[in-house]
C-alpha cells in the first residue's frame, strides 16, 4: 500500500547534490576568507546527504555569525539546507513556506530547479496538491536549460504522476530520468534515478521488477555513499519479498532498513520498515508480541501525522495480528476502521486527482493565451486579411471555450442523473419500485426512535401472498412477476404516503405505520378489497394475501423484534388457513413450529455473498449453528447473537473425522429436541463438506425435514478471479490428499484444481499446516505428466471486499516451497492443445451390432 508522507519526503526533501551550484566569476571566492566561507558552505551542504540532519544543522548555527559575510547565492544554499533540515524534522509547514519565499529570489536556474524539486515534495506531503502539480510544472519548463538537473525534476514528476493513478506515465518519466543520469559518471545521481524507477514499478504492482530495480538501487546509493536511500533500497526490498509472501526474506531486509533509517534519524523511513518487520512477524507466527507493539506505535505516528493510507494499512496488520490471535472482536473493529480510514484516504485520492486534472487544464489554458497573443502579436503586423484571420481565430477559440462549456455542463449533468439513478437502485426492489429490505430498515430504525422518543403508536404489517409457488408453477413466473408487481403498487395506493413501504424478499412485504394496530388493520382491509383478478399472456388468475400485525409496545424494544413479531403473525396466519389478518396480541398462541433443518452456504463474502433466503433462514431458525471465517462469523452473530460457533470443536493435534462427528451430534441433537434448525456453513454448504451432507442425510432418515440451500463457493470466485471457462477445456476438480492416495490420472488437456493442497498426504487428519514432504510427494506424483516448469497457480479467494484475491503464478517443481493458507488452492492450467478422434464420428454413424 502506498505511504506518501512517507516516500515523498524521501526522494524529494533529497534530492540534490552538494558543491553543484554554478557560480559567476563575480560570485567566486576572491581571497583566503571567502574561499574558507565557501568551504563551510559545501561541507554543510555534503553533511545534508552524508549524515543525520542534526550535524548540518549544527554547522548552520556555527556559521550564523559570520552569515552577513556570505554572498546572496550562498546564503540561498544555506536556507535550502536549513529548509530541508525543517522537512525531515516533521516541520513541513515551516518548510514550504520558507521554500516558497526561497523560489521569489533571483536564483541560478540550475538551483531554482533544485528548489522546485524539493518544495514540490514537501507540497506533495502537506497535500497541497494544486501548489505542488503547479510548482512542477513551472520546474519543466526549465529542463531544457539546466539538463545536470533535469533527472532529479523527472523523478519528482514521475512520483507525482504515480500519486494521481498516471502509473504508466510515472513508469516512463522515471526511465527517462534514468537515461540521463546512466550516460555520466555520477554514481549518486543514477542512486536517485534508480529508486524513482522502482518507486514506480512498485505502484504498477510489478512487484519482482520492483525487488531488482530495488537492488540495484542499493548497489549504487552504496557507491554513492548515501545511507538514507541505502536504507530505503533495502525497506523497498523488504517490502516487495513480503508483496510475493516471501515473509522470512522481507523480515531481514525490514530490520536491516529499521536499523539503518534509526541512525541517520529519518523518523519517516523508520516507520515504514516497522510495517514490514510487523507484517512479516504475523505471517510468519513469530514475536507477535513485538508486532503488536510495533504496530501500536506506528499507528499512533500515523495517526499524528493523519496519513489515511497508511493508518488503514496499520489497522490492516492489526486485524490480521488480531484474528492471529483468536480475538475476533478487535479483528472486525480494526477492520471497520480500515473501511472508515479507507473512505477518508480516497476523498484524499480523489482531490488529488482534481487538482492534478486542474493544474493540467489550467497550463493548458495559459499555453492557448500564448498561442493567442502570438497569434495577435503576427496579425498585428499584418493589414485587413491579417485582421479578418484574427477575428476568425478568437471566434474559433470562443466557440471551443463554449463547446467545452456545454460538454462540461451535458458530462455534469449526466454524471447526477447516474448518481441519482444508481442510488435509487441501491434504495428500491427492481420489480415493484418499493423501497428494498434494507433501506426500509434504514428508514424504519429512525421512525420507530421517533415513535417511541414521543410516545406516538407504531405498528408493523408482514404481508404475503397465500401460496404464491402455485402461481408459479400454474401461471408461469410472468405471472408470477405481475402478481408481485400488481400487490406492490395496490400496497402504496393503499399506504397513500403515511407509512413506510418495501419489498422485503420473495413473496413478502413490509409496512411500518406511524398508527395503532386498528387502523393498521383498517387500511389492510382496505388493501384486501382492492385485491382483483390479473390477465397475463391471456391467462386469469387471482390471488389472496396473509398479514401479521405487531403493534410496538413494552414486548418490543427494537426494530426487528417488531418485525419478528409481526412475521410470527403471518405464520399464525398461514397455519389457521391463510387469507386472513392475524395481530401479535391475540389471545391465541401459534402451535409451535414442527422440527426442521435448513443448511445454508455464507458464500466466500459474507456481506456480499449471503442471499435473502440465508439471511432469512438466519433470523427465522430457533438454533443457529455457524462454521465460517471470523469476520462472517462476526456478523452472523450481529444478526443472531445466539449464533452457535461450530469451530469450537477444532482443537491441535485433534482428528478431523472427530470433529465432524462432534458436529453432527450437535446438530442432530437440537434437530431431535424438535427445534427448526439452520446450520451456516462457509461458502457452498455442499461442496468439499462433510458435516452438512451427513446431518441433511440424517435428518431425513429419521423422518424430519432437512434440506440444503447452495451457496457461492471458492470454485465460483475462482473461474471469475482467473477469468477461465470450465466449458472450454473441461475441468477436474479433486481433494489433494484423495489424488495423492488414490490412483487418479490427471486430464491434462484440461483445467485440474486439487482443494487443500496445503494438507497433501495428512492420513491422520490432525494437521492444520503446510508440511514439505507432502507437498514434495504431490509435485513427485504430478510430474509423471507435466513438466518440472509448467506454471501453475496457488489461489485464495478474497474473505473482504477491501482484500484482494491471491493469484500466485509459480512453478511446478517450486511448489514445496511456496507459501500455503490451509484453504489455499492449487490450480493447474491445460498442457498443450486438445487433439481430435477422427474416428468418433464415424463411430457414432455406424449402426449398432446385432445378436448372432
Amino acid at each position: 500500500m502506498l505511504r506518501p508522507a512517507a516516500i515523498a519526503l524521501l526522494w524529494l526533501a533529497f534530492a540534490w547534490a552538494p558543491a553543484a551550484v554554478a557560480q559567476s566569476p563575480a560570485t567566486a571566492a576572491s581571497s583566503a576568507d571567502d574561499a574558507a566561507l565557501e568551504a563551510k558552505v559545501q561541507e554543510i551542504e555534503r553533511l545534508a546527504v552524508t549524515a543525520h540532519w542534526h550535524e548540518s544543522d549544527a554547522k548552520i548555527d556555527a556559521l550564523a555569525p559570520v552569515r552577513d559575510a556570505l554572498t546572496s547565492q550562498q546564503r540561498h544554499r544555506i536556507d535550502y539546507v536549513y529548509l530541508r533540515n525543517r522537512a525531515l524534522a516533521g516541520d513541513q509547514a515551516a518548510a514550504l513556506k520558507g521554500l516558497a519565499e526561497l523560489l521569489k529570489q533571483d536564483l541560478p536556474v540550475a538551483f531554482r530547479m533544485r528548489v522546485y524539486t524539493t518544495a514540490t515534495g514537501v507540497a506533495a506531503n502537506l497535500e497541497d496538491w494544486q501548489l505542488a502539480f503547479a510548482w512542477l510544472n513551472d520546474g519543466l519548463s526549465y529542463l531544457d536549460e539546466a539538463p545536470e538537473e533535469s533527472a532529479k525534476l523527472l523523478g519528482a514528476a514521475s512520483y507525482l504522476h504515480t500519486l494521481v493513478g498516471e502509473t504508466g506515465r510515472a513508469r516512463e518519466l522515471a526511465l527517462q530520468a534514468l537515461r540521463l543520469v546512466e550516460s555520466k559518471d555520477n554514481p549518486r545521481a543514477l542512486c536517485l534515478a534508480l529508486s524513482d524507477v522502482a518507486l514506480a514499478e512498485d505502484h504498477a504492482n510489478h512487484f519482482s521488477e520492483a525487488e531488482a530495480w530495488r537492488h540495484r538501487q542499493i548497489d549504487a546509493c552504496t557507491r554513492a555513499g548515501d545511507p538514507v536511500f541505502i536504507a530505503n533500497g533495502k525497506y523497498g526490498v523488504g517490502k516487495m519479498a513480503a508483496a510475493q509472501g516471501h515473509h522470512v526474506e522481507a523480515l531481514k531486509w525490514g530490520r536491516e532498513a529499521l536499523a539503518e533509517f534509526e541512525a541517520v534519524g529519518y523518523t519517516v523511513g523508520a516507520y515504514s520498515a516497522r510495517l514490514v518487520i510487523a507484517e512479516s512477524l504475523i505471517a510468519t507466527d513469530r514475536q507477535l508480541d513485538q508486532a503488536q507493539a510495533m504496530l501500536a506505535d506506528t499507528l499512533a505516528y500515523y495517526r499524528k501525522q493523519k496519513s489515511d493510507l497508511a493508518i488503514a494499512e496499520t489497522e490492516a496488520l492489526l486485524a490480521k495480528l488480531a484474528e492471529k490471535r483468536g480475538d475476533l472482536a478487535a479483528a472486525l473493529a480494526h477492520t471497520q476502521q480500515v473501511i472508515q480510514v479507507s473512505q477518508a484516504a480516497e476523498v484524499v485520492s480523489r482531490e488529488r486527482r482534481l487538482a492534478y486534472l486542474q493544474v493540467q487544464f489550467d497550463t493548458r489554458l495559459k499555453e492557448q493565451q500564448i498561442a493567442l497573443l502570438e497569434a495577435e502579436k503576427q496579425v498585428a503586423a499584418l493589414q485587413v486579411a491579417a485582421t479578418k484571420r484574427r477575428q476568425l481565430l478568437l471566434a474559433v477559440g470562443i466557440v471551443a471555450l463554449l463547446a467545452t462549456a456545454i460538454l462540461l455542463a451535458v458530462l455534469l449533468r449526466h454524471s447526477f442523473r447516474e448518481r441519482r439513478r444508481y442510488r435509487w437502485q441501491s434504495e428500491h426492489d427492481g420489480l415493484t419500485r418499493l423501497y428494498n429490505y434494507q433501506k426500509v430498515r434504514k428508514l424504519g430504525g429512525a421512525a420507530f426512535a421517533r415513535a417511541r422518543a414521543t410516545g406516538k403508536p407504531f405498528t408493523a404489517i408482514v404481508v404475503d401472498i397465500d401460496l404464491f409457488k402455485q402461481v408459479n408453477d400454474r401461471y408461469g413466473h410472468a405471472a408470477g412477476d405481475e402478481a408481485l408487481r400488481s400487490l406492490g403498487a395496490w400496497i402504496r395506493e393503499t399506504v397513500d404516503g403515511r407509512g413506510i413501504v418495501g419489498r422485503s424478499g420473495g413473496d413478502e412485504f413490509t409496512i411500518l405505520l406511524d398508527a395503532d394496530a386498528t387502523e393498521a388493520g383498517a387500511m389492510l382491509q382496505r388493501l384486501r378489497d382492492r385485491i382483483e383478478p390479473i390477465t397475463v399472456f391471456g391467462q386469469t388468475f387471482g390471488f389472496n394475501i396473509s398479514s401479521g400485525v405487531c403493534q410496538a409496545g413494552d414486548g418490543a424494544s427494537t426494530l426487528e423484534q417488531l418485525i419478528h413479531d409481526a412475521d410470527q403473525a403471518l405464520y399464525r396466519a398461514k397455519h389457521e388457513g391463510r387469507d386472513r389478518v392475524v395481530s401479535a396480541d391475540d389471545a391465541v398462541a401459534a402451535p409451535a413450529p414442527e422440527a426442521g433443518l435448513v443448511v445454508v452456504g455464507s458464500g466466500i463474502q459474507f456481506g456480499r455473498h449471503a442471499t435473502e433466503r440465508c439471511l432469512s433462514e438466519i433470523r427465522e431458525a430457533q438454533v443457529v449453528f455457524c462454521l465460517a471465517d471470523p469476520f462472517a462469523l462476526a456478523m452472523i452473530q450481529g444478526l443472531r447473537p445466539d449464533a452457535i460457533n461450530l469451530g469450537r470443536h477444532y482443537a491441535p493435534g485433534k482428528d478431523r473425522r472427530q470433529t465432524y462427528r462432534e458436529m453432527d451430534e450437535a446438530i442432530m441433537a437440537e434437530v431431535r429436541a424438535g427445534k427448526q434448525v439452520c446450520a451456516v456453513f462457509y461458502g457452498h454448504p455442499g461442496v468439499f463438506a462433510d458435516v452438512p451432507h451427513r446431518v441433511v442425510r440424517r435428518a431425513r432418515e429419521e423422518g424430519i425435514p432437512a434440506r440444503m440451500e447452495p451457496g457461492i463457493s471458492a470454485e465460483a470466485c475462482l473461474y471469475a478471479d482467473l477469468n477461465l471457462d470450465p466449458g472450454q477445456r473441461g475441468v477436474q476438480s479433486m481433494e489433494a490428499t484423495h489424488f495423492l492416495v488414490h490412483d487418479r490420472t490427471p486430464d491434462v488437456a484440461g483445467l485440474v484444481l486439487l482443494w487443500q493442497v496445503a494438507l497433501s498426504g495428512d492420513l491422520s487428519c490432525t494437521r492444520l499446516h503446510a508440511e514439505r514432504d507432502g507437498l514434495q510427494a504431490l509435485v513427485d506424483k504430478l510430474l509423471r505428466w507435466y513438466p518440472p516448469d509448467h506454471q501453475v497457480i496457488l489461489y485464495e479467494a478474497a474473505r473482504l471486499p477491501i482484500e484482494s484475491p491471491r493469484i500466485d503464478r509459480v512453478l511446478l517443481r517450486d511448489l514445496p516451497a511456496a507459501h500455503y493458507e490451509e484453504y489455499t488452492t492449487l490450480v493447474i492450467p491445460p498442457l498443450g492443445r486438445l487433439s481430435d478422434d477422427p474416428g468418433s464420428a464415424l463411430r457414432a454413424s455406424e449402426p449398432p451390432a446385432t445378436m448372432q
